[in-house]
């Protein structure tokens, strides 16, 4: 990239400054279609894009149903990032010759935050990885510094940080006879071998010779960080010290509260190769209608994607693992009843056909599936995905080996040669979620007159969307579900007889609503509603026509204008 113009390259990782040019070429590219504006700053003083796509020709954004994409939460799962890029530089790629998106632009309005913690990413981009980097507030060993015990460091200066082994005879671990690499679990009664320690590559704080202890990282978890349950530390680890005390989260939050009209929401994560609903509502089934409903919307992300969607926390985590608390998707369907979803966009283990009992990529690995990832690696990698054993004297310790996997790319996010791949392979679902918001339009407009002046003006208003216009039955109980209003504006001269210009039609149901054919044993909400109001023109001159305003928060704004008759 250089000069205001951007080289698109979607088979590598861009930093932050990268990322911020493509961001702006895409507006200024643009500049009808895009909004490109800093919601809030990191704690490092980095902004925060966010870029609105929609045609400001056929309405503002908050006129449409909205839908909200973001990535990069945890710092480390970068390609989270580049596929919400890729999302937006197709929808602007395609506007004008794709009908689809054509029509998904001049009606909907997408808002795109591909990065919502910039500080980790940089730190991930530009610094040594190993497995954590938290919200970017500190270097990586810094929030540690108080702690004695081991501290990641590239010992060797090879840009990587990976692990160390040395021999001893109480080892937990010894190299695998089939290949050497790879470090295997010694067996129950196993003696007479050659055994190793095996800890990360780093220094030891105040070591006295014993022991080594590993701090665990106090850095912050930012998806552990959203208002809607949240717990403290010693419920949830890395939670923050109070709700939205990051700032990131912070300017999330205030922007989908300063935008009713998010209709939906997609989170990238980047390891599992799954797509997931949000689990629980603190701890509860979610309602049957809305578990239907992530079903069917769950089998499109599968039709799409190819990733398995899992409804049920168990499915996904280990066992022993927690209930997750203070989420994104969390927030986005606990708090405000829209349909949530965070897509796990890289799974290694599948790539290299290792069974799982459960998707959280958190397992210990047996011999025959390391042989596995070691072959991928091989093939797929070159064997870049991987450090040989070399010997390094420690400071601390003497001899020692440095080596082992390089995490970043290869577990965390996919290798830079299959990135496309990954975001190509993502835009559908999301055009497809975009598609099924409710959308409110006015049907049939009839105008009688009653004599002596007066015009009785009635309006059919109709869901043409996939959605209800309340969206989930969740959002029916936390009072979030907006009602669709019919308005009406009178031109001079005219006044209304005995009835409010704004009338409330409650909720508008979507053709999901109306999936099954009629039975007596369900009820079939109604797709439409009809307004009426009582016009009478005072004689005083003017346009005589009226102008009938149709709105819901999440189905948009339609507006038809109407004459009363011949003057």
């Amino acid at each position: 990239m250089n000069g205001g113009e951007v080289a698109w390259d979607f088979g590598s990782y861009y930093d932050y400054e990268e990322l911020e040019q493509a961001l702006h070429y895409l507006a200024d590219a643009h500049p009808t279609l895009t909004n490109l504006r800093s919601i809030g700053r990191s704690h490092r003083g980095r902004d925060l894009w966010m870029l609105e796509i929609t045609n400001a020709d056929t309405g503002p954004g908050t006129e449409k149903p909205g839908y909200y994409v973001d990535g990069n939460t945890h710092p480390e799962e970068l390609a989270g990032s580049m596929v919400a890029l890729y999302i937006a530089w197709w929808l602007l790629d395609r506007y004008g010759d794709d009908k689809n998106v054509t029509r998904l632009v001049d009606r909907r309005a997408f808002y795109i935050l591909p990065r919502v913690n910039p500080d980790g990413a940089e730190i991930c981009l530009k610094m040594p990885f190993y497995e954590w980097i938290g919200n970017g507030r500190y270097l990586p060993g810094e929030e540690q510094l108080a702690a004695d015990g081991l501290h990641y460091e590239d010992l060797n200066g090879d840009g990587c940080i990976v692990d160390m082994r040395w021999p001893d005879p109480a080892g937990e671990w010894k190299a695998s006879d089939k290949d050497p690499r790879i470090m295997v679990q010694r067996e129950a009664g196993e003696y007479g071998g050659q055994y190793y320690r095996l800890v990360p590559e780093g220094m030891i704080k105040n070591y006295d010779g014993g022991a080594i202890a590993i701090p665990r990282p106090m850095d912050g978890n930012l998806n552990r960080n959203y208002p809607y349950d949240w717990g403290p530390e010693g419920e949830q680890y890395l939670a923050g010290d109070y709700p939205l005390s990051e700032p990131e989260i912070k300017a999330v939050v205030e922007f989908v509260n300063a935008h009713p009209n998010i209709t939906g929401a997609l989170n990238y994560h980047t390891h599992a190769g799954v797509i997931l609903a949000p689990f629980n509502v603190k701890g509860e089934d979610l309602p049957l209608e809305d578990e239907m409903l992530y079903k069917r919307l769950g089998e499109i992300g599968e039709e799409e994607t190819g990733y398995h969607f899992i409804l049920k926390e168990e499915e996904f985590g280990f066992p022993g693992h927690g209930r997750r608390m203070g989420t994104a998707s969390g927030f986005f369907y606990g708090q405000l009843g829209i349909p949530a979803f965070v897509t796990e966009l890289w799974d290694v283990f599948k790539e290299s056909g290792i069974k799982k009992d459960w998707f959280f990529p958190l397992r210990v690995l047996s011999e025959e599936d390391n042989l596995k990832l070691m072959q991928w690696n091989d093939e797929q990698l070159d064997g870049d995905g991987f450090v040989d054993w070399t010997p390094f004297e420690h400071p601390q310790l003497g001899k020692v080996e440095i080596g082992g996997w390089k995490r970043l790319y290869m577990f965390r996010n996919p290798p830079a040669h299959r990135l496309e791949e990954v975001c190509k392979k993502n835009v559908g679902f999301v055009l497809k979620l975009a598609g099924a918001a409710p959308e409110v339009h006015i049907g049939e407009v009839e105008v009688d007159e009653l004599g002596e002046a007066a015009y009785r003006v009635r309006a059919v208003v109709k869901n043409w969307g996939f959605l209800s216009t309340n969206l989930t039955e969740r959002a029916k109980e936390v009072s979030a579900a907006g009602a669709v209003t019919a308005r009406i504006e009178l031109g001079e001269g005219l006044e209304l007889a005995d009835t409010s210009a704004r009338i409330e039609l409650g909720n508008l149901a979507g053709r999901w609503d109306r999936r099954r054919k009629y039975s007596r044993f369900k009820d079939w909400r109604a797709p439409e509603k009809t307004a009426e109001w009582t016009v009478v023109d005072t004689g005083n001159g003017g346009t005589r026509s009226v102008t009938i305003v149709a709105q819901c928060e999440k189905g948009g704004t339609d507006r038809q204008t109407v004459q009363l008759g011949a003057k």
